[in-house]
């Protein structure tokens, strides 16, 4: 089951720093790790779309 959570970008990439800052506490390896982060998603986002509804009913299957 997939659960949906309404936020805007700008909330998630400060979610993202904030937590990599704590974890390697140091602001610009947050930054780039946050953005890296974004990035996957988007591209993961990105894929699924192309790929057509019948990919991600088997990947909800499997």
């Amino acid at each position: 089951m997939t659960q949906t959570i309404q936020t805007s970008l700008g909330d998630l990439i400060s979610v993202l720093y904030e937590e990599f800052f704590e974890l390697y506490g140091d602001e610009d390896l947050a930054s780039v790790a946050a953005a890296a982060t974004i990035n996957d998603m988007i591209a993961d986002m990105v894929a699924q779309s192309r790929a057509g509804p019948s990919s991600r009913e088997a990947e909800g299957v499997a």
